[in-house]
C-alpha cells in the first residue's frame, strides 16, 4: 500500500534525482517501450477505429496529470505566481498535445512537434523534478507530463502521418519569439523563472556549461533554434520532393 506521505507530501527531500539512477533508467524505458510498441504496431494503429480511441486515452492521461498537479500545488499549499503557472514550455505544450490529439489537428503538430521533442527529450534526460523522489506524485507527473508529450508526438507521427516542413519550422521560430517575450515580462511582473530566463534550474543541465545570468540566455535562446533546426532535418528530403511534385502536379 502507498504510503500517502511519501506520495503527497508538500516538502520534498531537498535532494535532487540522481541522473541515470535506477527509477530514471525504468521511466525512460517504458516511454521508450511505449514508442517502439506504436511502431511495432503502425497498422493497427492507423485505423481510424484504434487511432481515435488510443488518443482519447493519451489526451485523457494528459488532461488528469495537468489537472491533479494543479490540484496538488493547492491543497499542498504550495502554489505561487512564480513557479506554478503552467508557462514552463513543456507544460504549455503538454496541453497543447490534447487538443492536437482531439481536433486531430495539423497546426498544433507543427508546433508541439519542435517545443516536444527539443524540450521534452532534454527534460527527461535532466530531470527537475523540484527534489521529490519517487513515488513522489510531483515525481510521477513529471514523467507522464514529458513522457506524454514524446508519445503524443510519435503518436500523430504514426497513426496519423503528420510531418513537420518549412512552414512548420518558421511559425515555430516566430511563435517560439512570442512565447519568450511574453514568458519574460511574466518573469518581471511575478518574480518567476518560467523557462530559466532569470536563473539556471538548480538540477545538473547543459545550461550549466553557459556563462552565468544574463550571457547564458541569447546562447540558450539560439541553442533552442539550432535544436529546431536539426530536428526538422530528417525531413528536408520528403519536404523538398513534396513540393516538386505539386509543381509537377500543377503544370
Amino acid at each position: 500500500m502507498i504510503n500517502m506521505d511519501l506520495f503527497w507530501k508538500s516538502t520534498a527531500r531537498g535532494d535532487h534525482l540522481k541522473l541515470y539512477s535506477p527509477e530514471h533508467i525504468i521511466a525512460l524505458s517504458l516511454i521508450l517501450g511505449i514508442i517502439i510498441f506504436m511502431f511495432i504496431s503502425k497498422d493497427k494503429l492507423s485505423t481510424i477505429e484504434t487511432k481515435r480511441k488510443v488518443g482519447r486515452i493519451l489526451a485523457c492521461v494528459l488532461f488528469l496529470q495537468t489537472f491533479f498537479l494543479h490540484f496538488w500545488f493547492f491543497d499542498s499549499g504550495t502554489f505561487s505566481l512564480q513557479e506554478s503557472l503552467p508557462l514552463y514550455l513543456c507544460r504549455i505544450t503538454s496541453i497543447l498535445c490534447i487538443f492536437m490529439i482531439l481536433k486531430e489537428n495539423f497546426s498544433f503538430f507543427e508546433i508541439i512537434y519542435f517545443w516536444g521533442l527539443g524540450g521534452a527529450t532534454q527534460a527527461l534526460l535532466t530531470p527537475d523534478t523540484g527534489g521529490f523522489q519517487f513515488p513522489h506524485w510531483i515525481y510521477i507527473q513529471f514523467f507522464i507530463a514529458h513522457g506524454g508529450i514524446l508519445i503524443s508526438i510519435f503518436f500523430m507521427m504514426i497513426a496519423y502521418e503528420y510531418k513537420p516542413n518549412l512552414n512548420s519550422l518558421k511559425r515555430t521560430f516566430k511563435y517560439s519569439y512570442v512565447y519568450l517575450f511574453i514568458v519574460f515580462i511574466i518573469n518581471y511582473l511575478v518574480g518567476g523563472n518560467y523557462s530559466y530566463l532569470r536563473t539556471k534550474p538548480l538540477t545538473p543541465t547543459v545550461l550549466d556549461y553557459l556563462p552565468i545570468y544574463p550571457y547564458y540566455i541569447p546562447i540558450m535562446v539560439i541553442g533552442m533554434f539550432l535544436i529546431f533546426f536539426v530536428l526538422y532535418i530528417p525531413f528536408i528530403k520528403t519536404d523538398v520532393m513534396g513540393k516538386k511534385s505539386n509543381k509537377s502536379t500543377d503544370n
